[in-house]
């Protein structure tokens, strides 16, 4: 029988080479997320027009955010039962397979349901990667490596957007989603070559109707913000219907033995910071990423490499600030690196939106977006890094998993609201800096302060 002191001697890689495959298996994983962000945002102006689906614009990523955060919740709790390798592998096989069929799509309608295919794979796959990345270095060394991962992560993102406009001026817009699957299919090789999980100390259960019952009551509050989506009369059964999934949903999570979450992780202050950061992350990360590009082609004048280039430098400081952000976590804590990091993202945001509302030259666009995502960057990643560190191994999925299912559904329903307000730029702009202020708010109220660091480090570096 496994012992608990076999879990606490097993390493996921030993240091040197096995380590370092297993670090370019991450590191490749990240690329593909990134480019699945910025390559095919920058072909989704284009290929609706094509496919005269333009009306079904915001469904093409609010139906991929809305599939990720059901694998984003299996992934999570997989990855703590079943192990970590194995939930890559899987997810990643259900990430390129709908990336392929996404490309063969003739219709938006079937693209949206290709895109919720590729969206369970990547939402197992994302949340997944930073658990394997916490599982190879404690908070110390991350602080470090840190550096490495957004490094990578912000290349991918920079050259995305103009890689996305020559493929879809030069190759077609079908392209964008086939470039991923060599670089997806490396990353499994590499991480099988690799990693380890630990040993299993017992057999655990593994619940399937809370994150159904979730992912259901998500989907029904997206269908009523879809404009013209139903009538007035549907509208309120389907809102109703929403509402009764959520109760159902918090009931069976309050009565279960094995919840998403457990109630005792949820009274860490880091915890629960991180999940409201993470909310605000991706209300202010997706819709932006949606919607910037179509911004710059329907008002700027610009082309498919035009548009995408508008989101480099937003990409550009993201990764430069998030190579900063342990740091700052470690010297300010979580009140630092995240409050401080959205206050910062919300300066940007408006003034990005001023530039637009009085046709400032590009200069001044890019040079706002750089300052959102500086602050983003540091915000954006201590939440999912700070509550990594207040668990154990055996938890560390499930929460990566809430975190990043925060951030999937503030981007979800960021980007239904969003649409609902298509007719004026200037209010969708004023959406974007609301929520960045308001969780800046909210982090300086919630998060700790300076005090967390060192019990945080200290947790990283034990395997319970």
């Amino acid at each position: 029988m496994v012992t608990k002191s076999d879990t606490q001697s097993w390493q996921a890689a030993a240091p040197g080479p096995e380590r370092r495959r297993a670090t370019t298996a991450v590191l490749l994983a990240l690329v593909v997320a990134a480019f699945e962000t910025t390559v095919v945002t920058t072909a989704m102006p284009t290929l609706t027009a094509e496919l005269q689906g333009r009306a079904l614009y915001a469904w093409v990523f609010t139906g991929f955010l809305l599939a990720s955060t059901l694998g984003v919740l299996l992934g999570g709790r997989l990855s703590d039962r079943l192990g970590r390798r194995g939930t890559f592998v899987w997810g990643m096989g259900l990430f390129l397979l709908g990336s392929v069929l996404c490309g063969f799509s003739t219709s938006v309608p079937m693209l949206v349901g290709f895109r919720v295919l590729q969206g369970l794979g990547a939402g197992a796959v994302q949340p997944t990667t930073l658990t394997i990345s916490s599982d190879l270095y404690t908070l110390e060394e991350r602080a470090t490596i840190q550096s490495v991962f957004t490094g990578a992560w912000g290349l991918a993102s920079v050259i995305g957007p103009v890689v996305g406009g020559l493929l879809t001026e030069h190759l077609g817009w079908r392209s964008v989603f086939w470039v991923n699957v060599p670089v997806g299919l490396l990353a499994v090789v590499l991480l099988r070559r690799s990693y380890r999980d630990p040993p299993r100390v017992e057999e655990r259960s593994f619940e399937l109707g809370g994150p159904a019952l979730g992912a259901l009551s998500m989907a029904l509050l997206l269908l009523v913000l879809e404009p013209a989506a139903l009538a007035a009369p549907a509208s309120l059964a389907v809102l109703l219907a929403a509402a009764a999934a959520a109760w159902a949903f918090v009931r069976r999570q309050r009565l279960s033995a094995d919840p998403l979450v457990p109630p005792a992780v949820l009274r860490d202050r880091t915890v629960r910071s991180g999940l409201v950061g993470g909310l605000v992350a991706g209300g202010v990360l997706y819709t932006l990423s949606a919607y910037v590009p179509l911004w710059m082609l329907s008002h700027g004048g610009h082309t498919a490499v035009g548009a995408g280039v508008a989101l480099v430098p937003l990409l550009a400081g993201w990764a430069v600030g998030s190579s900063f952000g342990v740091k700052l976590l470690l010297r300010g804590g979580l009140r630092a690196s995240a409050g401080l990091g959205f206050l910062v993202a919300g300066t940007g945001a408006a003034l990005f939106g001023l530039a637009r509302v009085h046709g400032a030259a590009d200069g001044w666009l890019y040079l706002s977006l750089a300052l959102l995502g500086l602050g983003l960057g540091p915000a954006a990643s201590t939440c999912i890094i700070a509550p990594q560190a207040r668990v154990g191994w055996e938890q560390r999925g499930a929460i990566t998993s809430a975190v990043y299912a925060c951030r999937m559904l503030g981007g979800s329903l960021a980007i239904a609201v969003v649409n609902l307000l298509a007719a004026s730029e200037p209010h969708q702009l004023l959406l974007v800096v609301g929520i960045a202020l308001l969780g800046a708010l909210a982090l300086e109220r919630l998060a700790p302060g300076a005090d967390v660091g060192g019990r945080a480090a200290l947790a990283s570096a034990v395997v319970e």
